[in-house]
């Protein structure tokens, strides 16, 4: 079963300023952001906002996992393992897919804090395997949300980048308090309990070493 995980905290943090250092096109590609990312960071940048149709902004992020593309994207698109490590979400579950399994519509029940409601929706993920995910909500209570994923495996092939972006409005307000730890702590965790669970189970199938 293939679902992706949209890391619903983006509803929240995408409602912040924008920092002062913008993401630009092949942002991740930069040396200084390799350099970071090899060194087991977490890069999180916030996108100004330049459409006046999309007022609330975009957030990307990025994380360096030592594993091949096909690991990464078995763990991120497995429903079932999803919730241990994104946080707020309650609820991940398949409701429709092509026959060809080239996209899937799936659906979320999120708590982002017990001071607000959960919040249902349902996006479409199209998938291009093992390179790129697509996705955007096709029903529920989010306003919009469109973004994307991308697995590129590094040149030594010793690892693979994980770029994810996303636009969110999700129509109701969020207190700013919530919006500040989704972003200092709810989206890096995310991305480091993906490079874990990756990272253990390539770990875990290599053979033992006799004694």
């Amino acid at each position: 079963m293939k679902v992706l995980p949209s890391l619903p905290i983006g509803a929240a943090i995408a409602l912040l300023q924008p920092f002062t250092l913008a993401a630009q096109p092949g942002w991740a590609q930069a040396p200084e952001i390799q350099r970071r990312l090899a060194a087991g960071e977490v890069i999180v940048q916030a996108v100004p906002t330049v459409d006046p149709s999309r007022p609330r902004g975009e957030i990307r992020a990025a994380v360096r996992i030592q594993a091949t593309p096909d690991a990464v994207w078995n763990v991120m698109t497995d429903c079932r393992q999803t919730p241990s490590f994104v946080p707020g979400l309650k609820r991940c579950r398949r409701v429709d897919g092509a026959p060809d399994g080239r996209w899937e519509d799936i659906e979320h029940e999120v708590s982002y804090s017990w001071l607000l409601p959960s919040v249902h929706y349902v996006l479409r993920a199209e998938y291009d395997r093992p390179r790129r995910i697509d996705f955007r909500r096709v029903s529920g209570d989010l306003k919009e949300e469109t973004g994307e994923w991308l697995l590129t495996r590094t040149a030594d092939g010793t690892a693979t980048v994980v770029e994810y972006q996303v636009y969110v409005d999700p129509g109701f307000w969020i207190p700013q308090v919530l919006v500040t730890h989704s972003l200092r702590k709810d989206l890096p965790a995310a991305l480091n309990g993906l490079r874990d669970r990756v990272q253990s189970a390539e770990a875990a199938s290599r053979p033992q070493k006799p004694n």
